[in-house]
């Protein structure tokens, strides 16, 4: 019980933490315009484990052989989402390919998934640890930005991927 509370806690925070300014612009926002497929993702063969914390925003679960997720869907000026991974203590390469794997099918409608994965295969796990802007993956996809990090929370790695539109 104390690990899934502080499991909670901590995607709780880093969505707060990481979420885009700009998704907060006080007006009504359409979180089901996204861009994600809430119900592609649930049903998913790499989704174990999927809850609803908030309506049409906010989600968690766990990713077969990888870790814990928290998904966050936004829509007001921009669209997107924001999937924080917990991948365990110093991810290995493998954890890491294996995210990189999934998370396209997850996230982008099929015309895009071979572009994304082409793209994140490309970056090396040691670049990870900084900010990764894909500039050239995002204009492709029709998007304003993709990036890509992994934080070093208390000795757990932490992939955050995020991008928007609009």
């Amino acid at each position: 019980m104390i690990k899934k509370t502080a499991l909670y806690f901590l995607f709780w925070c880093l969505s707060i933490s990481l979420a885009p300014a700009w998704a907060g612009s006080g007006s009504d926002c359409i979180y089901e315009q996204s861009g994600v497929d809430v119900q592609q993702f649930k049903k998913s063969r790499h989704v174990i484990g999927f809850e609803k914390l908030e309506t049409n925003t906010g989600y968690m679960g766990a990713l077969k052989g990888i870790g814990g997720f928290h998904l966050q869907l936004f829509s007001c000026a921009h669209y997107g989402a924001t999937l924080t991974v917990l991948l365990g203590p110093h991810p290995m390469a493998e954890t890491v390919t294996k995210t990189f794997d999934a998370l396209p099918a997850l996230l982008f409608p099929a015309v895009d998934v071979a572009r994304v994965k082409a793209a994140l295969k490309q970056l090396p796990l040691n670049a990870l640890y900084t900010p990764q802007h894909l500039e050239p993956l995002a204009a492709k996809v029709g998007m304003t930005d993709i990036s890509v990090q992994i934080i070093n929370a208390g000795g757990m790695g932490v992939l955050v991927f995020g991008f928007y539109g609009g």
